[in-house]
């Protein structure tokens, strides 16, 4: 009984593992037609949610709170970051950069592309493209945070201390304390000090008399006891008492000379330090204008499909001003007639007689009607035709928009690889599941079986035979479904086999192909290379 107990539970355990389905890392959001972002299961890279966890470590160290938001996706987190860190950084600058979760998905694109042209303006010496920020590119998206991060994280230091300055200065200006006060009389006392050093300097050379240094002294005098201040008086009269140390005046003079050495060095220090920052920058300027070539030279296809837009407004410009021409002309050529039939009726009231030219005027008249009527239905054709030309124009979608689609149909097709592997999987569980309890029922009724005849058998020899007999059919019963269940074991694994050899081969044929569509890309670019060189040889000849 033990044995056959342990053979069902190996039996069990090798169908679980020979169906048990490989565990995915399934997380991505997706948009769907109206607009709307919802979590869908996808391939994920350890290095890029690494990489998508650093930066938002990084906004939340920063200040940007809204990076803990579970419900935003990670675009709207990097893209919300970024415009953050930019506007902490207090530059100046023409754009508007406005982030809301509920913009549409070309309003989020035109805000990337808008903080790509910012950052070079910001002096980053990091460099991004809109499509790694649209693509989730987070590896090359971090540096760029991590730049502006301590960017606003110094401009917020800058503005701290600034702002601390300024209201330690108002504070002083509204209140005062008695340190505070002590601190301005001994200023008053060295004010005075050094006044009075000037006026003995005046006395010794002569220039004022005996007299005007007395009255200046009374003068003084009033002025300090107007202030009400008893120890500043008192330090006063004790330096009017003290005589004048010429020595002690020639060192202060001194003193102050080796300032003067010490800040010319200093100013020579500087200007070297401006020399060279001044280098540093021409440097930098000429690195600027080395990227905008490589940029001017990247856009050479947006420019041929501006210039093929800009000669159709010329075009549908040339065709509306002709319009408005033969309206004028028309409106022009009516008054004339309809002046010419007034003056005709004017005549035949006055001459009461039948005129004959009112017959060949009335069909001139209607000839010119039916010619203006033409050319508005010839007008209506072509303005039709213009509209239908720019909605076509406006269908066409850019690099960009193409860019997202694509990025959208990967997203559902993972989704759709994801809900079949999925309900596979379920299937196949729920097959191993029947399978064991099939095979758990059979034991159960097996070992019931087994325990209503084992009392009969003890009775008699003959039972025991028999009970012996049907244990040994049980036995040559349960071989023959092991035998079974190990032939589709083994069908299984050969099929398993051969798929994945198929796979190996699709695998090698998709490397090929990428292959020879790289070798057919830098063909066709050699070619075109060389068809603009012929033309280019074509026009100077």
């Amino acid at each position: 009984m033990l044995y056959y107990f342990n053979f069902l539970v190996r039996l069990t355990m090798s169908l679980r593992e020979a169906f048990k389905p490989k565990s995915l890392k399934i997380s991505t959001t997706f948009i769907d037609a109206d607009g709307r972002e919802k979590q869908i299961e996808t391939r994920e890279d350890e290095e890029q949610s690494q990489k998508l966890q650093e930066i938002i470590d990084l906004l939340i160290a920063a200040g940007y709170f809204r990076a803990r938001i579970k419900g935003l996706s990670p675009f709207d987190k990097i893209v919300g970051g970024l415009t953050w860190c930019i506007d902490n950084c207090n530059v100046d600058l023409d754009i508007d950069l406005h982030f809301d979760e509920s913009l549409v998905i070309g309003q989020k694109i035109a805000l990337t592309e808008k903080i790509v042209s910012v950052l070079p303006k910001m002096k980053c010496p990091y460099q991004v493209e809109p499509h790694q920020i649209q693509g989730l590119d987070y590896i090359h998206v971090f540096p760029v945070i991590q730049w502006l991060v301590k960017r606003s994280i110094e401009k917020r230091k800058e503005r701290g201390e600034f702002l601390m300055l300024y209201a330690a200065n108002q504070f002083d200006k509204l209140n005062c304390f008695k340190n505070v006060l002590e601190s301005e009389s001994k200023r008053k006392e060295k004010c005075l000090h050094l006044k009075y050093i000037y006026l003995f300097q005046k006395c010794l050379t002569g220039n004022r008399t005996n007299r005007s240094f007395h009255k200046e002294e009374q003068r003084i005098m009033e002025c300090i006891n107007d202030t009400s201040e008893p120890e500043s008086i008192e330090s006063c009269e004790w330096f009017i008492k003290k005589p004048f140390d010429a020595n002690d005046f020639l060192e202060t003079v001194m003193t102050d000379e080796e300032k003067i050495a010490k800040l010319k060095e200093e100013n020579q220090k500087l200007a070297e330090e401006l020399a060279q920052a001044q280098e540093e920058t021409n440097n930098i300027e000429s690195k600027i204008e080395e990227i905008t070539l490589q940029n001017n030279n990247m856009g050479d296809d947006r420019k041929r499909e501006h210039e093929k837009i800009k000669i159709l407004l010329t075009e549908y410009e040339r065709v509306k001003e002709a319009e408005e021409n033969f309206q004028k002309e028309c409106e022009i050529k009516m008054e004339e007639y309809q002046q010419k039939i007034k003056y005709s009726q004017e005549t035949n009231a006055l001459l009461e007689e039948p005129v004959e030219d009112d017959t060949e005027l009335k069909e001139e008249l209607d000839n010119i009607r039916n010619m203006v009527e033409a050319a508005r239905t010839k007008l209506s054709k072509k303005a039709r035709a213009v509209g239908l030309m720019k909605r076509k124009l406006d269908q066409i979608p850019d690099r960009a928009e193409l860019a997202q689609y694509q990025r959208r149909f990967v997203e559902l097709s993972n989704e759709v690889s994801a809900r079949y592997r999925e309900t596979k999987r379920h299937y196949a569980l729920y097959n191993t599941l029947s399978d064991v309890q099939m095979y758990l029922n059979k034991e159960l009724s097996l070992l019931s079986s087994i325990l209503d005849a084992y009392p009969e058998a003890e009775k008699s020899p003959d039972s025991k035979e028999r009970f012996l007999r049907q244990l040994e059919n049980i036995d040559i019963s349960v071989k023959q479904t092991l035998d079974r269940v190990e032939n589709k074991r083994n069908k299984e694994q050969s099929i398993k086999s051969n798929l994945n050899n198929q796979l190996s081969t699709c695998m090698s044929a998709h490397r090929q192909y990428l292959a020879a569509v790289k070798e057919l890309e830098t063909e066709v670019q050699k070619n075109l290379q060389l068809q603009e060189q012929i033309d280019q040889l074509q026009i100077e000849q």
